[in-house]
This record gives structure tokens, sequence and C-alpha cells, in this order.
């Protein structure tokens, strides 16, 4: 019985880190969203693909730790991989 409730235990607690990750996920892309007109090429390219890289590794994340029944967490990590890519875009053609 003890085993059950410890990987249910483990279980709740990698669901949460994987949402705090979101989290995260948005409040940088946010932080570069406002600091795009202050970069530089280097540290824009540099910032822009770390996070289209941190984007696609969370995205394979909520693959892998979702169930058919938990959809809804996959849904803001391929927004934010958008967002990041479209970021991504921007600085090179817009800036």
């Amino acid at each position: 019985m003890d085993r059950h409730n410890n990987e249910s235990c483990e279980k709740a607690n990698l669901k949460k880190a994987l949402l705090w990750l979101i989290v995260v996920d948005y409040f940088l892309l946010a932080t570069f969203l406002f600091q795009l007109t202050h970069l530089t090429i280097n540290s824009g390219t540099s910032i822009s693909l770390l996070l289209v890289l941190y984007n696609v590794i969370l995205t394979g994340l909520c693959f892998m730790q979702t169930t058919k029944y938990e959809t809804y967490i996959i849904y803001p990590t391929i927004t934010a991989t958008l967002l990041s890519f479209i970021y991504f875009l921007y600085f090179f053609f817009l800036i």
C-alpha cells in the first residue's frame, strides 16, 4: 500500500514540476519579448535559440508524461514553442 502511495506522490510531484516549468517558460518568453529591442544580434540569436531548444525539450517531456486524459498540459507547451519560434523569426526579420 505504501509503495502505491509513494508512486502516486512521485507522479504528482513530477506533474507539479512540469507545470512550474511551463510557467517559467512563459515568464522567459515575456522577458525576451520586453528586452527584444535592446538586444544585439549575437545575444538575441543566442537567447532565441535557447528558448526554442527549451520549448522543444519541454514539449517532449509533456508528451512523455501525459496520458490521453491529461492533454490539457500539452496545449500551453505547444503554444509556447510556436511563440518562441515566432520571436526567433521576428528577431531576424524585423529588427
